[in-house]
């Protein structure tokens, strides 16, 4: 299954990102793939049976880079819950640096993480 980030906000708390989606009963998992058909990041949430992949298009990247910048905490904010997006800064980062000159990923991939967090 996946969920869709369709909007960021900076909030007092850190940074929400916001989805049209019910979030119980699923849990951080702390570990992120990245979706290079989308050109887009999933951080990967846990249910009881299954795994969860919230997709973070490169419309929402403004606000993880802004959220490694100051390490404020990201939030995936949904129709019935809020899940504080645990391990994002570290996840997003070994990506960023991974990605990097690396065609593994897909040539867009990698061109447009290379551009938007150089």
């Amino acid at each position: 299954m996946k969920i869709y980030v369709h909007t960021t906000e900076r909030q007092e708390r850190g940074w929400m990102m916001m989805c049209d989606a019910s979030l119980q009963g699923l849990q951080a998992k702390r570990h992120m793939l990245v979706d290079s058909d989308a050109c887009a990041f999933a951080y990967i949430l846990e249910a009881a049976d299954a795994f969860v992949y919230v997709i973070m298009p490169k419309e929402v990247w403004g606000a993880i880079k802004e959220a490694l910048r100051t390490s404020e905490p990201v939030f995936l904010v949904g129709n019935d819950a809020t899940i504080e997006l645990e391990g994002i800064h570290e996840e997003v980062a070994y990506l960023i640096e991974n990605i990097a000159g690396n065609a593994n990923y897909g040539e867009e991939m990698e061109q447009a993480v290379t551009a938007f967090f150089a």
